[in-house]
């Protein structure tokens, strides 16, 4: 993908101080949103919600919680990544 370009921030001094390279949190929120559309799109598929009211309504609540869920756990995964201290060598980004 064009936009997700790794950002190099600096580790703390206990660490070295040499650069991290991960992925920014705007780029976790930007597949939250792609899973999140995916979810929606296929549910509105699967449960026929054109025809039902209610299936269209748990379509969007399906897709809310993929967006939560996906853009929490690589947010997660960012912020463990940007605190290892175990690996020095850290040339290579969460998400690839």
């Amino acid at each position: 993908m064009r936009g997700m370009a790794p950002t190099n921030t600096p580790k703390k001094k206990s660490t070295g101080g040499k650069p991290t390279s991960t992925v920014s949190y705007k780029d976790a929120i930007k597949v939250g949103a792609v899973c999140a559309i995916v979810t929606l799109v296929l549910a509105i598929i699967v449960t026929r919600a054109w025809q039902d009211g209610r299936a269209f309504g748990y379509a969007f609540v399906y897709a809310g919680a993929a967006f939560v869920v996906v853009s929490g756990f690589t947010s997660y995964l960012n912020w463990m990544m940007r605190k290892d201290t175990q690996n020095q060598d850290q040339s290579y980004p969460v998400m690839r």
